[in-house]
């Protein structure tokens, strides 16, 4: 038997194809039927706005349907709110005071205790290095010098200020001249 190619023509007995006009025509149209989508149609809101304000107002009516409830919203609990009223404040335990430095010693066993403060010893040493003292450091090192200056005054240990170097320009701003020049014309004249 000899091989036949097969064709796309069913042959004479085969079903009939129609040309594409033809299908068209006796294909039945579907019934179109409106989308049944969530929401109103774009632009909705604003022109029921705009219907509403036309209007007459009548009470709530007029109300923006945007804004939210303004009923207030508790914050706290129901059962919190309620205890937190019966409980006071809490008030803390510890007390801060002041501390006073050496109580119940006399001065000079105040100043002989300064004198022996090693800390303030290292302090003083960083100082006449030019460090700079910061925080604690600082704050104790600026309380035990004037404690100990207080303490000198108290005792009268402590030595006059240096004579000041002496600055002709502060002199001469001192100096009252109009005394001096009055004083002058009073005696010449």
């Amino acid at each position: 038997m000899t091989r036949q190619k097969k064709t796309r023509n069913s042959g004479e007995n085969g079903p009939r194809f129609l040309p594409a006009a033809e299908v068209r025509k006796q294909r039945e149209r579907k019934e179109e039927s409106k989308k049944s989508g969530a929401g109103g149609k774009p632009g909705q809101r604003n022109s029921q706005l705009l219907r509403k304000a036309s209007e007459p107002s009548g009470g709530s009516s007029n109300k923006d349907p945007r804004l939210g409830s303004k009923k207030p919203v508790p914050l706290l609990p129901e059962g919190a709110e309620a205890a937190s009223q019966g409980l006071k404040p809490i008030q803390p335990k510890a007390s801060i005071a002041k501390v006073v430095v050496a109580s119940g010693l006399t001065p000079e066993q105040e100043l002989a205790q300064l004198e022996q403060d090693s800390r303030l010893q290292l302090l003083l040493e960083r100082v006449e290095r030019d460090e700079v003292l910061t925080g604690k450091d600082a704050k104790y090192f600026n309380r035990m010098t004037e404690r100990y200056e207080q303490l000198l005054q108290q005792l009268g240990l402590a030595e006059d200020a240096e004579p000041e170097l002496q600055d002709p320009l502060a002199e001469f701003e001192r100096t009252d001249w109009r005394k001096q020049l009055l004083s002058d014309d009073e005696e010449n004249g």
